[in-house]
């Protein structure tokens, strides 16, 4: 179908019939960031444009910043385009006037006209031109978070509205007049901010109470209930920094009511601040308030705020005696296991010892250590609270944050490596790489106020030798510098005397820097907790601080595959979902991370050397999961709720938690018979990492209630809104009763049904009841259904369709969620198996494959585009052979279910697929291949049509190279 024909059918779609065959980029469309964002629309049309014209009013940094490492790329494949902005309202700023200078494959003119406030973005694709006009600016917020219409057309280049509309452009453009640093000094002198109605939020007088947030209240009743329930005389909160710990901790004591409260911190900078947090909460008079350092001793003070090293003094402990205090709050309670140079125990343990309040309470930001301390343990192992960065950004408690993973300085084709000598690292070249990255990105010049993480020491104090060469005011600090000459570091940096701090081994954690907007990464990444410790030193809030820009100079590094890793909540090991990550980045809010063309390479090139499922990472694991619950093994639902290795891959490497207790512990107190084992290893392998939940609720729902019915069991899903109907009724019945596998398997599960289902009524068989008397087998009986229903919980919209677009499937899970009667040989469905009663044909489809491909015919399945690619059928088989001649009649969507990888390397890709949704046949051909032993062999050249065109983003994961 020519070009004409699909935009004929697309505007077809769009204006007249929506049952119109079109292909998604042909459609009219409206763009908006409720499903997507408009940003997501924007990068698509760069990366594959041309050409293009921008017009728009308002302008901000942020909003260019989003978009400049896809100009990066672009421009690198020789893409220039113009940007058409205005002075209306003032709302454009000198620096974004300066900002657009610097990027290279943008042309610039300002339109000086009132009521100019035209939103248009052109592209010219070559073969047709594409447009989105509507309401949105390039600010961030309208890229990402505001609510934004915007109409997307697609036109030939013969279309009257795309010449109307390209046209009005060029009349922009002759009336506009160029950009250039005159005119912005000249702009500058003139420029007064516009006046706008200033946020609420900001007016209101602290006199006026101030109430916990979502995240605080959520803490606060998990610590009641930590107390009341639990009879804790200890309690620890993990939140990001930024996130308002001081306050909850202050809203904590208000809820508590002691008679005495200590606050202990261990530096004397951070009392006052935190003594004023806790007036504006408790109130009362200033004479309930003393503080307790060098310089001051108000030991009678109802609220005390001291520093550890004076409260933990023997004259003081013994001045106060053990009881003087119901509650303590212990600041950055990662410190508790620091010890002094020859000292048996820290300042905090002597503390910790001595005092005897009814409450105990630790706050940290960092409490995964890399010396051993195990923070938990301090504290009985009662996690009170944890949020997480990523949950903090979610809750928009912190400053959004534009991660650009920036392409390292190369010379002669060498990338900076792990092994790169210092004087590579610290030449001029590579230096002037740098400056000129940090001038591109921004912010720059006198506006930055940024911290510079490096590798070496001797790295760091050369490095501030060549800045300071270049005129860029820069301190080198390290361990080995006092704390005063650290503070006195920072004290510049908040001033405007310093531009950067560079540091090597220091300010990962503990550090208050409000109003840090850069953070530069010139060292490899070693470990994801570091990783995002550094990258949270920026994103405090602070006026007038609108974002944080981070800087992650990418060399060819061996561990580049943490990046993408630190970012995923999901702690996958799945290399397909990693690299997605990477090629097509999602984080929440207005915040966005990108990486340039050359950086992205590196990064995919770790991910594919790296072995995700090695016995260190499960050990580590394991080990930092234990430290965080206490004594007892960690089980499956604490790996789902907060464990750093995935569920199905615990499963896949060991089977069983229970076999993975025993791998990492020397000796269980309570163990499983071979029965129990193996009827755990089917529980576990089939319902546990089961896509499907019903199979895990019908269990649990039994383990409460004698008996269900199927209409019991229909009707409730159906509330839940969880997919099911009659067929899947009967398919869950036939695994839950393992009718549904063939002998060997019910052999290896120990031939042992969970449920016997008679007249449409549902009970547990009497061999499992009598497992059931067990209680260690029932705890793990029911935690394997728990880490399922967990998926549930967290994921409830997954669950409304059969199958969802975009998420993973096995094949064994596909099977079973299209209810086949009997479990096939997987090596006899290969790529394809149609339903006995041809209800249903699901297709596996692997795009590249290697010469280990069990069909030996080494072809790749290229997308022709984003809803049509060929598929070819086994080897042997013609349009006349039984099942492709009942294939080749599928005309309509809802048979053929499409799920496609990118690799068919099962060992180190993984054997699940994408769901792409249903498909059809548009054609077929008979064709002769040789196959890998040189042999001819017939097969049927199909051509594909999705219902649904497959996301941008994850059309760019397979089909990028």
């Amino acid at each position: 179908m020519n070009i004409d024909d699909e935009i004929r059918n697309g505007l077809n779609f769009g204006f007249i019939d929506n049952s119109t065959q079109a292909l998604t980029r042909y459609q009219p469309s409206l763009v908006t960031n409720n499903n997507g964002t408009v940003l997501d629309t924007l990068e698509e049309e760069l990366c594959n444009t041309d050409s293009f014209t921008i017009a728009v009013a308002f302008v901000t940094l942020g909003g260019l910043l989003d978009l400049k490492s896809t100009l990066t790329d672009i421009a690198a494949h020789g893409v220039h385009g113009r940007l058409i902005t205005s002075t209306y309202l003032n709302f454009n700023s000198p620096k974004v006037f300066d900002d657009l200078l610097h990027i290279p494959n943008l042309e610039v003119r300002v339109l000086n006209q009132n009521g100019f406030h035209t939103k248009a973005y052109y592209f010219n694709h070559g073969n047709y031109e594409s447009l989105l006009v509507g309401s949105s600016n390039l600010t961030q917020n309208a890229l990402k978070k505001n609510f934004e219409w915007n109409l997307r057309i697609t036109s030939t280049e013969r279309g009257d509205i795309i010449n109307k509309v390209k046209d009005e452009l060029e009349n922009l453009w002759q009336q506009s007049i160029p950009l250039t640093t005159k005119w912005i000094e000249d702009y500058r002198q003139n420029w007064q901010p516009p006046t706008t109605t200033p946020q609420l939020s900001k007016n209101i007088a602290r006199s006026n109470p101030i109430i916990p947030n979502k995240m605080q209240k959520s803490a606060l009743e998990s610590l009641r209930h930590l107390r009341d329930a639990e009879h804790a005389k200890k309690g620890l909160i993990v939140a990001a920094t930024g996130t308002g710990k001081t306050y909850l901790a202050a809203f904590d004591v208000q809820q508590f009511k002691p008679k005495r409260l200590l606050f202990v911190v261990h530096r004397e900078q951070i009392l006052r601040k935190a003594m004023q947090s806790f007036k504006e909460i408790l109130g009362g008079p200033d004479s309930d308030y003393g503080i307790l350092s060098g310089n001051q001793k108000e030991l009678s003070a109802r609220y005390l705020f001291a520093t550890v090293n004076m409260v933990s003094k023997k004259s003081v402990c013994e001045q106060l005696g053990e009881s003087a205090f119901d509650y303590i709050i212990i600041d950055e309670a990662h410190r508790v296991g620091q010890n002094q140079l020859g000292k048996k125990e820290s300042m905090y343990q002597r503390l910790m010892n001595f005092y005897k309040p009814q409450f105990m309470l630790g706050m940290t930001a960092t409490p995964e250590r890399t010396d051993g301390t195990n923070v938990y343990a301090y504290f009985d192992h009662n996690l009170a609270y944890e949020i997480s960065l990523l949950d903090a950004l979610d809750h928009e408690f912190l400053t959004p944050f534009h991660y650009i993973g920036v392409t390292d300085y190369e010379k002669d084709g060498e990338s900076i490596t792990d092994k790169t000598s210092l004087k590579h690292l610290v030449s001029d070249e590579r230096v002037n790489y740098i400056v000129a990255k940090t001038e591109y990105y921004g912010p720059r010049n006198h506006d930055v106020h940024g911290l510079i993480f490096v590798s070496r020491i001797e790295e760091g104090r050369e490095l501030a030798n060549k800045l300071k060469e270049r005129n860029i005011d820069t301190i080198f600090v390290s361990a080995s510098d006092t704390v005063e000459t650290r503070e006195n570091a920072v004290h510049q940096l908040n001033n405007g005397d310093l531009q950067y701090i560079i540091t090597v081994d220091i300010f990962n954690e503990g550090v208050d820097i409000p109003i840090v907007n850069q953070i530069i990464m010139m060292r490899p990444t070693k470990s994801s907790i570091i990783f995002l410790q550094q990258l949270g030193r920026g994103l405090r809030k602070a006026p007038h601080k609108e974002f944080v820009t981070i800087l992650d100079f990418i060399g060819n590094y061996d561990e580049n595959y943490m990046i993408p890793m630190a970012f995923d909540r999901s702690n996958t090991s799945n290399k397909e979902k990693i690299r997605k990550q990477v090629i097509s980045p999602s984080i929440s809010g207005v915040s966005t991370i990108n990486f340039e063309e050359i950086a992205r390479n590196h990064i995919l090139e770790s991910v594919s050397k790296v072995r995700l499922n090695d016995m260190k990472r499960f050990k580590n694991a394991y080990q930092n999961l234990k430290d965080k619950i206490g004594l007892r093994s960690p089980m499956l639902l604490d790996f789902a709720k907060m464990g750093s290795v995935d569920v199905p891959d615990i499963i896949q490497k060991f089977k069983t938690s229970y076999a993975m207790q025993h791998k990492f512990e020397q000796e269980l107190p309570e163990s499983l018979n071979d029965k129990q084992q193996l009827f755990l290893t089917f529980v576990s392998e089939e319902i546990t990492v089961s896509k499907r939940p019903i199979e895990a609720w019908i269990l649990k729902q039994l383990l409460n209630k004698q008996t269900l019915t199927d209409e019991d069991i229909l009707s409730r899903l159906k509330e839940q809104n969880i997919f099911c109907d009659k067929e899947t009724i009967d398919n869950v019945a036939s695994i839950l009763n393992l009718n549904y596998f063939a002998k060997g398997k019910r052999k290896k599960y120990g031939n042992v049904a969970l449920i016997e289902r008679n007249n449409s009524i549902w009970k547990f068989t009497d061999k499992l009841q009598s497992l059931l008397q067990s209680q260690v087998f029932k705890k793990y009986f029911v935690d394997a259904l728990d880490a399922n229903l967990w998926n549930l919980h967290q994921n409830p919209t997954m669950y409304h369709t059969r199958f969802t677009i975009g998420e993973k499937y096995y094949r064994s899970d596909v099977i079973k969620m299209l209810n086949w009667e009997k479990e096939p040989n997987y090596l006899s469905v290969g790529g394809y198996s149609l339903r006995q009663d041809n209800r249903f044909l699901p297709i596996f489809i692997s795009l590249k494959k290697n010469d280990k491909f069990q069909n030996k015919m080494i072809y790749d399945n290229t997308f022709f585009d984003r809803s049509t690619l060929p598929w070819f059928s086994k080897g042997g088989r013609t349009t006349s052979s039984t099942t492709e001649q009942k294939i080749l009649n599928l005309k309509k969507f809802g048979i053929i279910q499409l799920f496609v990888r990118k690799y068919n390397d099962d060992k180190l890709e993984g054997t699940d697929f994408y769901y792409l949704g249903s498909a059809r046949v548009l054609n077929a051909k008979d064709i002769v291949e040789e196959n890998v032993d040189g042999k001819p062999t017939k097969l049927v050249d199909f051509t594909l049509r999705l219902e649904h065109e497959v996301d941008s983003g994850l059309y760019r994961v397979l089909t990028e190279d």
